[in-house]
């Protein structure tokens, strides 16, 4: 159902002179005067279109009302097609009551859906495609740049952190697991006797912890 707002042709942040001269405007529009001698059928129109125009500057044109109405309005208290103002009457748009209205309003309402989905048709393979594309990068960044590596099992002491885990290096020498969004030495991808090697390509730093135990670390 129009709001008191449609039907006066302003929006919810109109001034009251705007509200004023919106409704001035739609009198003149719709004044039964000028409907005189016309088919009875529309002079009833005019009638009922002017009925929901006295009803809206009534509600808007007075402050308290009007403040009363936004409420309802963003209480979604308008889904039943009625209204309750602040005096406790319950009114009723009186376009509802005209079928042809209804019918015309019924066939704006089909023509937007249409005309959204007709947009959303020609959108959708376009979307596709830039979705594609958008995995396609997703997935490449993470296979080639992303910061998880497998964990490699290399023979060797236990350094007491779990391969894959970002560590910091701590006096003693020892190593502590940290979150790997924070500050660290790298990441673990194994351990090594001296007289051992750590695997060359993801390797990038190696500490040695005591004699006989060296980690591997990778920055990656």
């Amino acid at each position: 159902m129009a709001t008191h707002y449609e039907v006066l042709g302003v929006s919810r942040t109109a001034s009251s002179d705007e509200i004023r001269r919106a409704y001035h405007q739609q009198a003149r529009l719709w004044h039964p005067d000028r409907f005189v001698g016309k088919p009875e059928l529309e002079s009833q129109q005019a009638e009922n279109l002017m009925r929901g125009v006295n009803e809206a500057f009534r509600v808007l044109g007075n402050n308290e009302r009007r403040q009363q109405y936004n409420r309802e309005l963003d209480g979604a208290s308008t889904g039943s097609g009625r209204i309750t103002v602040d005096d406790g009457v319950t009114r009723i748009d009186p376009r509802l009551l005209d079928p042809e209205y209804l019918q015309a309003r019924r066939q704006a309402q089909e023509q937007v859906i249409s005309t959204q989905h007709s947009r959303m048709m020609k959108f959708v393979p376009w979307g596709g495609f830039l979705g594609l594309l958008l995995l396609i990068f997703v997935f490449t960044a993470y296979a080639t740049g992303g910061s998880v590596v497998e964990p490699v099992v290399l023979p060797g002491p236990d350094v007491g952190v779990a391969a894959n885990s970002c560590v910091r290096l701590m006096q003693g020498p020892s190593l502590i697991e940290v979150p790997c969004d924070r500050i660290n030495d790298g990441r673990v991808i194994g351990a090594r006797f001296p007289d051992g090697t750590c695997p060359a390509p993801l390797t990038t730093d190696e500490i040695r912890l005591d004699a006989d135990t060296i980690v591997c670390l990778t920055d990656r």
